[in-house]
């Protein structure tokens, strides 16, 4: 069988699970600096791996398959258990499904052992000098649709989901200073109003663009480590700006949050320390 059909088949999937990798490489660092770095680590790994099967090394395709693994046992493992220092995921990431979609499909291709199929031999120069510009063709054809992607799931407000109670209070805290530094918000006033029927709270973007990441996130309350109240859904259609108040609404249920409760901010997988309602 000719190998050209397998090498840019596998140059494909490996790529394209590689820059998906990079795409979601900055907004993880925010969840933990470790996994930026993981998923920076593997972009790298794809491209050297994309190098060996352009130049039909079975290195370059055993490399893909240990790194699209890899990929895959983290996956599961952030969307069950989560990561050191990191609450479990949701699985439907849309990154993490089509990065996993092109990563199976590369484990099943590399079982039929593509590296051993004929090829035609082209000169060692002529290898190299044809690897860059196609590198730059596939990095190309998957880059701006998956940069389209990225613009369309936040313009129509992708966010996570706050998990259930067990979840949430397994979840490791986030010191407020924590908040501050890498979210770009200050807790600036938890109270009852409205005659003791809505928590008001009182957020200051002290950054918009960190803010924006956690803001549009789905916001609870977990209250007296014993019930999660969810706000009240609302498209945001203004920009964050630095200095100003940004405003979140829970009810009360029934009046069982109270003057004196212990209540914790949570933002999808994000739990903060606890704070007192007044």
């Amino acid at each position: 069988m000719n190998y050209r059909i397998f090498k840019w088949l596998g140059l494909v999937l490996i790529l394209e699970a590689g820059l998906l990798h990079y795409i979601a490489s900055q907004a993880a660092s925010l969840r933990a600096a470790y996994l930026g770095y993981l998923l920076l680590g593997m972009f790298l790994g794809t491209l050297v791996a994309a190098l060996g099967i352009y130049l039909h090394k079975a290195w370059g395709w055993l490399l893909g398959c240990f790194l699209g693994i890899c990929s895959l046992v983290g996956y599961v493992w952030n969307s069950t258990a989560g990561l050191p220092l990191l609450a479990p995921v949701p699985w439907l990431y849309p990154y993490a499904i089509v990065a996993s979609g092109a990563e199976a499909l590369f484990i099943l291709l590399s079982l039929l052992r593509p590296w051993r199929f004929t090829d035609r031999p082209l000169a060692g120069s002529s290898r190299f000098t044809l690897f860059v510009p196609s590198v730059l063709l596939v990095v190309g054809l998957i880059a701006i649709p998956a940069y389209k992607w990225d613009r369309f799931a936040n313009e129509v407000g992708y966010h996570h989901h706050v998990g259930s109670l067990d979840v949430v209070c397994s979840t490791p805290l986030t010191s407020e200073a924590e908040l501050e530094e890498r979210y770009g918000v200050q807790v600036s006033l938890i109270a009852l109003s409205m005659l003791d029927g809505v928590v008001d709270v009182r957020l200051k973007v002290l950054d918009p663009k960190k803010a924006e990441s956690l803001l549009r996130d789905q916001a609870g309350l977990l209250v007296n480590q014993q019930f999660l109240v969810l706000a009240p859904h609302v498209h945001q259609h203004y920009r964050l700006k630095k200095d100003k108040i940004h405003n979140l609404f829970f009810p009360t249920v029934d009046k069982k949050i109270q003057t004196g409760s212990q209540v914790s901010l949570v933002f999808g997988s994000v739990r903060v320390e606890p704070v007192t309602v007044r």
